[in-house]
């Protein structure tokens, strides 16, 4: 079901293996989250982190240390949605690399309720809307805003998409055609 490739880069677990994750985050709650685990991954994909900490600064300079031999390695402070996230980012072993992490428990972080919400509604309309998912990514199109077009959900895609999250299944099952 993964998106076509040009170049043959390993899985994303075995990536997150070799990178060594659960030692670069020992005591942090995190989570892979994005198109990789989702299996709507393209050659264009990167693998993303969600990481809670009380202290994100430290855990930042955690991963910069522990991955200074990277030569690309750049950590920056973002500040959309309306609190603070550190990003650490990086190349391994043919993947884009990103850790975002803040002081917000998973469950209340974008990225994972995205996510979350994204693996719900590939389960809810199976293999086609799946192949129309990863059709539109292979064409540029970024995840949450494949995700609306197809579900016909206008406006601010990132946001609007999260309107779905607390509906149940079958309610979603009714709100959108049965063609997808």
């Amino acid at each position: 079901m993964t998106g076509e490739s040009t170049t043959k880069r390993p899985c994303y677990e075995e990536v997150l293996k070799s990178l060594g994750i659960s030692e670069l985050l020992v005591g942090v709650d995190y989570e892979s989250i994005g198109t990789p685990p989702l299996g709507i991954d393209t050659a264009d994909s990167d693998i993303d982190i969600a990481c809670f900490s009380s202290a994100p600064d430290a855990v930042a300079q955690r991963l910069s240390t522990a991955l200074a031999n990277h030569t690309d390695l750049s950590q920056i402070t973002l500040s959309f949605p309306s609190y603070k996230t550190e990003l650490v980012s990086f190349n391994f072993m043919e993947w884009p690399i990103e850790f975002f992490i803040q002081n917000r428990p998973l469950n209340e972080q974008f990225g994972v309720r995205h996510f979350l919400l994204e693996k719900r509604l590939l389960a809810l309309f199976g293999t086609r809307f799946t192949q129309r998912v990863i059709e539109l990514k292979q064409q540029g199109v970024k995840t949450e805003p494949a995700f609306a077009k197809l579900l016909g959900i206008t406006g601010d895609p990132y946001l609007n998409l999260l309107s779905l999250e607390n509906l149940p299944d079958q309610k979603i099952r009714r709100l959108f055609p049965p063609s997808l």
